[in-house]
């Protein structure tokens, strides 16, 4: 039930948290049963081979656009008659950004990390401890290895709803508030890959603007750039790149560095960047 639900962001039975008499009965139990006892005596308990059977499920790979019907008749979809569609979790949204820009650390085991945040936010009244930035590819991570305290979780998990551990959670709730379009819009951590995303794409397409747009956004979404998707992120940069041909403190201040990179040009592009990364089929799972 809880893989179902991270596949299709609702659990067969909804209440992941009390699985039973004393929570929702599931849509479909017959199907909760044959996935239960194909888990056991099929697979051998493999959670790799549960996963494959679901996601090359005709159910799991059927389109995720609502015809208007059945958004009238299940506008929750809980009889799948169409693909999932829900938003990434707070840790995938991390790792996808750092993922398209190139930046992700491969490295595997060890000691928890401390990727950037702010100064002030975590506080150990206790024993004195600070937050101390990681070094070199350390800060890029997955989320899955970045220290988490009991009473100070990671800003931008908390965010897109990940928990405090001062109590448990047995599920989490995703929500939808303008917090998380300022976190992904602003936080320094986006902002690094949406530089690095682009600086690759320069280097395929030097001096060509409409070229570093569009790869990006290939790159990203894994669709080519269509025609009005064009012209719009190609507005953003022209615009922007006459902003800050005006005032090149912004620019370099969008770049964050005294380097090769820093210019209106480059400046107008990371914007872009960016904003390719706050597309709604990045941040959800269409």
């Amino acid at each position: 039930n809880r893989i179902w639900e991270q596949l299709f962001g609702t659990g067969l039975a909804e209440t992941l948290e009390d699985l039973g008499t004393q929570g929702l009965p599931p849509t479909h139990p017959e199907l909760l049963d044959h996935l239960a006892w194909n888990f056991m005596h099929r697979d051998g308990w493999s959670l790799k081979k549960l996963l494959r059977g679901i996601v090359l499920s005709a159910t799991y790979r059927q389109d995720s656009k609502v015809e208007p019907d059945n958004l009238r008749k299940d506008p929750a979809n809980r009889w799948l008659a169409r693909g999932p569609r829900v938003r990434l979790s707070a840790e995938q949204v991390r790792d996808q950004a750092l993922a398209v820009s190139g930046i992700l650390s491969a490295k595997m085991y060890g000691r928890s990390v401390m990727p950037f945040q702010p100064e002030g936010i975590w506080l150990s009244p206790y024993n004195g401890r600070s937050w101390v930035k990681s070094p070199g590819e350390d800060q890029h991570r997955r989320a899955i290895y970045t220290f988490w305290k009991r009473t100070g979780p990671y800003p931008s998990a908390i965010t897109f709803d990940g928990t405090a551990r001062e109590v448990c959670l047995s599920r989490r709730i995703r929500t939808n508030t303008p917090l998380q379009a300022l976190t992904t819009l602003n936080d320094p951590v986006f902002l690094e890959a949406a530089r690095h995303l682009i600086y690759r794409c320069q280097e395929l397409h030097p001096n060509r603007p409409d070229k570093v747009i569009a790869a990006a956004y290939a790159r990203v979404t894994g669709y080519p750039l269509t025609e009005k998707r064009r012209q719009a992120l190609e507005g953003l940069y022209r615009n922007t790149l006459s902003r800050f041909q005006k005032d090149p403190d912004k620019a370099c201040g969008m770049i964050g560095l005294q380097d090769a990179h820093n210019n209106p040009g480059t400046a107008a592009l990371v914007v872009v960047g960016n904003a390719i990364l706050n597309l709604d089929e990045v941040l959800n799972k269409n």
